[in-house]
């Protein structure tokens, strides 16, 4: 069993997000994760800590803009499908609860 199969349906939504937001942006960082989802901080650096264990030759942390940036040819984790539904599931959300 490995850590994706014991994480709940909305933190896989989040990786998805992540790896989204990581293949068109080229970085990431945790107010990202935490403004994204309104969640907490703490909660988005777990996300990110454990998108690192899960696909961990994808982004390398930037300490001076403690930010994550894309690995250059790294490969996302999730399809482009799968990536797509997460960030039409968060954009919809956004829409009705702003």
């Amino acid at each position: 069993m490995t850590a994706l199969d014991k994480t709940n349906f909305a933190q896989v939504v989040r990786l998805m997000w992540i790896d989204d937001l990581i293949d068109n942006e080229g970085q990431i960082n945790r107010g990202d994760v935490a403004r994204g989802f309104r969640i907490s901080v703490q909660q988005a650096s777990h996300d990110l800590a454990l998108y690192r264990e899960l696909n961990p030759r994808r982004i390398g942390y930037d300490r001076s803009n403690k930010i994550y940036t894309q690995i250059e040819g790294s490969k996302p984790l999730f399809t482009a499908g799968h990536r797509l539904a997460a960030f039409e599931i968060v954009e919809a959300v956004r829409e009705h609860y702003p």
